[in-house]
């Protein structure tokens, strides 16, 4: 037979004897060593203990946090171009830098008392430090988002573990004696958790549903919302985050099924709130009991300080501390007077309608900043789940102050940033190893040093 009619023998090996070489770890130390740190830190940038005062060797490390975390903090402000920088900054700028001076002015403190009210906005600078960590750390995307998970499910049996072997004997009344076990005249006994890894957890569960619909997850969903119902019974939280899983799950419908969900929402809803209000308007007053006797209370007491003077009004009195020579309860009067429990009010009552802004102005643009570096993975349930936050923080707002927590903007923007850009990288690229600009150009990452630009895509 000539050359051409010869025939070659072509054997094919099955897939799994073809070697393949390994993926090229990102990550710059061990699985175990990665999967530690960020199971330790992620809680404390959360602000998980934060005024968990039953607990002090973990309080006390969260109140000290924005000052261990202050090295990673100027690194990720100088060398990393993080989106919305400056806004943090000028909110930081107004918040310690000239608000100290206005209580001073407005209400006595002295100049220790007054810089002291500031360490409630520190937790702002962990955007910086947590990027800034992240991006010393290397974890991998697949590993941080696992970790994620992990936390906010562990959240929830702990909270069912802690439920059922608690005894009752360890509930108290009095905030100042414990903030975790508590019983109320109106709630009952309850468990007041840190929830931000729960609230995330629920809201990645909505959106991975949404994406991959199945059996088990709506009843993952539901377990959680029932047992912050039964054991949580923080109403404006739950609310808030029912009001945010709606929705997404809104959102994520087709273009003309969305339409019509939503139409009917808005006819059908404001209705049944109405009918419902007229029905039970005296029940729900008493069910509110002692909590909107105190808003009503230090709502008055509030506006009556800041009275007509435009300057009051405008940049705020600023705060007190409860170690000072004098508190805003001895000022007005009233051992009753809270500002966090008065939402927008009370952030404008503290740093003036500027402030409150300056503040609104901030969130917003974080929300924006997470959709736009986020953009593009549409089919990533974190990513959605992370903007998701942003919207309950806002939809809780009115009743909770932004401030009261807000180390929690800060690590849901960190989270995204870091994450949208890990999920871009090829696995075979290493991480680089100069700073890096994070851009909010969803199909381009720079950086600053040329040996990273040679091994970052663009």
């Amino acid at each position: 037979m000539n050359g051409a009619g010869k025939r070659r023998a072509v054997v094919t090996l099955p897939r799994a004897f073809v070697p393949v070489a390994e993926p090229l770890s990102t990550e710059r130390f061990s699985a175990p060593l990665t999967t530690a740190a960020l199971v330790f830190v992620l809680p404390l940038f959360a602000q998980s203990f934060y005024y968990l005062h039953d607990f002090a060797p973990p309080y006390l490390l969260s109140k000290a946090w924005p000052l261990l975390m202050l090295p990673f903090s100027l690194y990720g402000l100088v060398r990393l171009r993080l989106p919305a920088r400056h806004l943090y900054l000028a909110f930081l700028a107004y918040t310690i830098g000239f608000t100290p001076f206005v209580s001073m002015l407005q209400l006595g403190n002295g100049l220790i008392d007054a810089l002291t009210t500031t360490v409630k906005v520190w937790p702002l600078s962990y955007y910086f430090a947590l990027s800034a960590f992240l991006f010393w750390l290397a974890p991998s995307y697949a590993r941080t988002r696992s970790v994620l998970v992990w936390l906010g499910a562990t959240t929830f049996i702990l909270m069912l573990v802690l439920w059922l072997l608690v005894p009752t004997s360890w509930y108290v009344n009095n905030p100042e004696l414990g903030k975790l076990f508590m019983v109320e005249d109106e709630r009952g006994y309850r468990i007041y958790m840190p929830m931000f890894f729960g609230t995330l957890f629920l809201f990645y569960l909505t959106r991975r549903f949404m994406l991959r619909p199945d059996v088990l997850t709506p009843l993952a969903i539901l377990a959680g919302f029932v047992l912050l119902l039964v054991i949580y019974k923080q109403r404006a939280a739950i609310g808030g985050a029912l009001l945010v899983c709606v929705y997404a799950v809104v959102v994520s419908m087709a273009p003309r099924l969305r339409l019509l969900v939503t139409g009917l929402m808005l006819a059908v809803v404001p209705l049944a709130i109405g009918y419902f209000v007229l029905r039970n308007a005296e029940g729900l007053v008493q069910s509110l009991g002692g909590s909107l006797t105190v808003r009503q209370t230090s709502l008055a007491l509030a506006g009556n300080f800041l009275g007509d003077d435009p300057w009051r009004w405008l940049f705020g009195v600023g705060a007190t501390t409860r170690f000072g020579s004098i508190t805003l309860a001895q000022i007005v009067g009233n051992s009753n007077f809270y500002v966090a429990d008065l939402g927008w009010f009370g952030v404008a009552f503290e740093y003036g309608l500027l402030g409150a802004l300056l503040l609104a102005a901030l969130y917003g643009w974080g929300f924006l900043t997470v959709v736009r570096v986020t953009r593009g993975l549409e089919d990533d349930p974190m990513a959605l789940a992370l903007g998701d936050y942003i919207l309950y923080m806002l939809a809780t707002s009115a009743v909770y102050s932004l401030v009261f927590t807000p180390g929690e903007l800060g690590v849901v923007m960190a989270l995204a940033v870091y994450l949208a850009r890990e999920r871009r990288r090829p696995p075979s690229t290493p991480a680089p190893a100069g700073p890096i600009s994070f851009t909010v150009n969803p199909h381009r990452v720079r950086t600053t040093d040329a040996a990273a630009r040679r091994q970052t895509p663009a």
